[in-house]
């Protein structure tokens, strides 16, 4: 039986999901989330949003990756989320996750563009993880920033291939028996940061919130700090203690449309 799926397309910096609202969302979401995702039979996203009524917010926010597996947080993912829940306009809201509630505000940018400041939450620095790749050895820093996430910091860009070789190398690794989120990152300008991303359940991406919250948290100072990814810059703002990492970026609705789902066949 084929079901109609509403859905709205929105990106963070090249990020790019699916927004569905969770009471028009058939049994098997993981599926879904396959299905509609697929860029060649799909509509095409790096995952899928499903929103529903929040217990003690304005929303309730899950995310699926491409390959259906289900994340704890998506930075990206929320500023894409915030600006739907206030319906393309200015003002306020509040998401609810599995980890915690993220305050948004949303306003209109310089060229016309939504931007959103959202807390995410604080950052857990944890046991730096060891890799070799090529012989050559690699210490992470892992940090979680309600997901996990493997930090390279090096002093200039990275060799082409070293991001999907330290995936592969994290891949299967008994710190990270849920995967992982990878990262690269190195010094740009005064007190930024460049970084490329591989995002579990997904691959390379144009960018990831959390995972640039991440590498500002390993570098181990409190700090605001631009970090450029392949896919724009966004803002941290990196307290020190356990106070919530803000971010500050743009987030763009896309298209909306109806997705004829048709699900698994037995």
């Amino acid at each position: 039986m084929m079901i109609d799926v509403p859905f709205v397309k929105a990106h963070g910096l090249g990020n790019d999901y699916l927004i569905v609202e969770s009471a028009v969302v058939p049994e098997g979401a993981v599926d879904l989330a396959r299905a509609m995702c697929d860029r060649t039979t799909g509509i095409g996203g790096d995952g899928l949003i499903l929103l529903s009524s929040g217990d003690t917010a304005g929303a309730r926010f899950r995310i699926f990756n491409a390959d259906g597996s289900e994340a704890e947080l998506c930075g990206n993912g929320l500023r894409c989320a915030a600006v739907f829940l206030t319906g393309c306009s200015e003002g306020s809201t509040t998401v609810e996750s599995a980890v915690g509630h993220h305050g948004a505000d949303v306003t209109r940018g310089p060229r016309g563009e939504w931007q959103v400041a959202m807390d995410l939450v604080a950052a857990q620095v944890e046991q730096d993880v060891s890799m070799v790749v090529d012989d050559a050895n690699y210490t992470l820093r892992v940090v979680r920033v309600g997901n996990p996430h493997a930090v390279l910091l090096v002093e200039a860009p990275p060799a082409e291939g070293l991001l999907g070789q330290l995936a592969a190398a994290c891949e299967g690794h008994e710190r990270f028996v849920d995967g992982v989120n990878v990262h690269i990152a190195w010094p740009r300008g005064n007190a930024g940061l460049s970084m490329v991303s591989w995002e579990r359940g997904v691959g390379p991406v144009q960018a990831c919130a959390t995972g640039a919250a991440a590498a500002v948290a390993a570098i181990g100072t409190a700090q605001r700090c631009d970090v450029g990814m392949p896919g724009g810059s966004l803002a941290i703002e990196a307290p020190a203690g356990d106070t919530a990492i803000r971010m500050c970026g743009p987030a763009v609705i896309i298209c909306e449309g109806v997705y004829h789902y048709i699900g698994e066949q037995p």
